[in-house]
């Protein structure tokens, strides 16, 4: 991670839809229904970055009827994860599986979600209650690379931005209902590397911990 990194950005991207689909694989899917996987950008007269806004993934529900049939539709946004390796996007995708799962056990509330904030925030409380049995290092490299991919296109902005977004932003975007993706601790080691303008102790901080911690489940 000290190193040239542009290789490992492009490995990644080169390999995000293979990613996206093994994590899925891996997974049991609803029974019955049929689930579409769109792997893509937005069209914007601006880049969006990690960090901003527009950058959500999201589960539609189709179609719910004998007649219509059984469907479910899955976006994964390329702007926020398509630079991410395997592990570091698991999160991500295991989130968006619950919410498929939700679609599936009951559509008629699912839908209800997009008019209701409350219940769209119970949603987003589930579907972060199912990735927290996942090893702490899921969440640890998500935030590394996150952060460092945006200090590698946008020095310390950009990867102000991102970490300010994980532990600022992320619990009270759209509905609520997000866990905070960055302690205390790593948030304030980042403010501490930003001062003295040393990435490596972010990196280094990173690091440690991942090598120091449990193996991946």
């Amino acid at each position: 991670m000290k190193k040239d990194r542009k290789k490992f950005w492009e490995n990644n991207n080169k390999n995000f839809c293979k990613n996206v689909v093994e994590i899925l694989r891996s997974c049991e899917l609803p029974k019955d229904w049929k689930t579409y996987v769109v792997v893509s950008n937005f069209l914007s007269d601006k880049e969006i970055l990690p960090f901003d806004y527009n950058s959500w993934s999201n589960v539609n529900l189709v179609a719910a009827t004998k007649k219509q049939g059984f469907e479910i539709m899955v976006f994964i946004n390329r702007s926020r994860a398509e630079f991410l390796s395997r592990p570091a996007i698991v999160p991500l995708i295991l989130h968006e599986i619950q919410h498929i799962r939700q679609a599936a056990n009951n559509p008629k509330k699912f839908i209800s979600a997009t008019l209701n904030d409350e219940v769209a925030k119970s949603f987003e409380e589930d579907a972060e209650k199912h990735i927290r049995f996942l090893s702490d290092e899921f969440r640890k490299e998500a935030v590394l690379e996150s952060v460092l991919y945006c200090y590698d296109i946008g020095s310390w902005n950009y990867a102000s931005k991102m970490a300010n977004f994980f532990y600022k932003e992320r619990e009270n975007i759209y509905s609520g209902g997000y866990d905070k993706d960055m302690t205390d601790s790593e948030f304030n080691l980042f403010q501490k590397a930003k001062r003295e303008k040393k990435i490596n102790l972010f990196i280094d901080y990173f690091c440690a911990s991942l090598l120091g911690g449990k193996k991946y489940v």
